[in-house]
């Protein structure tokens, strides 16, 4: 097999919360106060909702082919060439997004701690960690998450309520001022930023099949909701309009904790915890990636393709947008549509072809696996 290791229920739960948080825990409050204003809270609720619809839709398609991933029944479904040709697009979205991320951070660290560091630096820094840990396997990267958990979650709890006396409760007022079609268009664009797709990579290592829809959506709702209040809290500490100009609103929003004139420049935990996640979310990104390629090419390992990949993931980073400005446009402009096309579109296609087909498939055994 490629990957030998196993990952139980409570360990996919927990990876799909860090994954949730991922860029969007500090880059997801500014696109989302820039289209839905004071009311961007419920623009996050809205793509959270859309989130949960589309996990739905992608069990409901892995549930057709038990011990399998995207990339082995793309190729039951429409063929084996068709289907090849589906899988390598795949992965080309799954490395993509690795690189963007790689370059989020890049550019977070650049702007705000070390700014006569350049990018480079960090961009080959953070891959060769993140190519590391693939190496070591899923059940690895699934322990090491649930390891740093605990940490994430304490620490979002004290930034919580320590910022509670800087609530403002009129921040949020008037409540739906625009009308719906604004939440609408904010909250489809904030769902586009969860590309849960990648779990359909991941389901067939997961030890109690039966359980995966409830851990998804266990792992996803939790995690739409620590987003959602850390929007909220933008919104009620920094304002609509200060929200949606800084790029990074929450980094600026730990920034105003300050407890008795003695605790203060906390802003390093919330800095932290989206290191983590981000850290998790490339590291997810980029296993699966190597994992679709390598089932394409019908490797027996995957683990030859990681430092090449991880070449090309810096390479990606590097060209994927010259400057933070950039990045503001690329995101309404060019990723909504370019997401939605495999978050949506191809899965649909895949489900909808596979039960027009009858097409599906018993779990597979060791020997028909490798």
């Amino acid at each position: 097999m490629l990957e030998q290791g196993k990952i139980n229920i409570r360990q996919l739960t927990v990876l799909v919360i860090a994954f949730t948080m991922g860029t969007s825990f500090l880059l997801g409050p500014s696109p989302l106060a820039l289209e839905a204003k004071q009311n961007a809270w419920i623009a996050a609720i809205i793509g959270i909702v859309i989130d949960l619809v589309l996990i739905v839709m992608y069990v409901a398609l892995g549930n057709l082919f038990p011990g399998m991933t995207l990339a082995q029944y793309s190729e039951k479904i429409l063929g084996k060439w068709p289907g090849k040709l589906i899988s390598l697009l795949f992965f080309s979205f799954f490395i993509f997004l690795s690189a963007l991320m790689v370059r989020d951070l890049g550019n977070f660290i650049v702007s705000n701690v070390m700014p006569e560091t350049p990018v480079e630096v960090i961009l080959i820094s953070f891959s060769m960690v993140v190519v590391i840990a693939t190496r070591y396997g899923l059940e690895v990267i699934a322990r090491t998450t649930e390891i740093f958990f605990p940490w994430i979650f304490v620490s979002l709890l004290f930034l919580t309520f320590t910022l509670l006396p800087e609530i403002e409760i009129n921040q949020l007022e008037p409540v739906t001022e625009g009308g719906i079609k604004p939440l609408l268009g904010a909250g489809i664009q904030f769902s586009s930023l969860q590309e849960f797709v990648c779990f359909l990579m991941l389901l067939p290592f997961v030890n109690r099949p039966k359980k995966v829809l409830h851990s998804l959506l266990l792992g996803a709702a939790p995690g739409g909701v620590i987003l959602i209040i850390i929007t909220a809290l933008c919104i009620l500490v920094l304002g609509s309009d200060f929200t949606a100009r800084n790029i990074y609103p929450s980094f600026v929003l730990a920034k105003k904790i300050s407890i008795g004139n003695f605790l203060e420049r906390v802003e390093v935990l919330l800095a932290g915890v989206w290191f983590l996640s981000i850290f998790i979310k490339t590291t997810i990104t980029f296993y699966v990636s190597a994992l679709g390629l390598a089932q394409s090419l019908e490797l027996r390992t995957y683990k030859p393709l990681t430092v090449p990949l991880g070449v090309l993931m810096v390479a990606l980073s590097v060209l994927a947008y010259p400057n933070i400005s950039k990045l503001l446009e690329f995101v309404p402009k060019i990723w909504f549509s370019y997401a939605y096309t495999f978050l949506l579109l191809l899965p649909l296609l895949l489900l909808l072809v596979a039960l027009i087909r009858g097409k599906s498939e018993a779990p597979l055994s060791m020997e028909q696996k490798d």
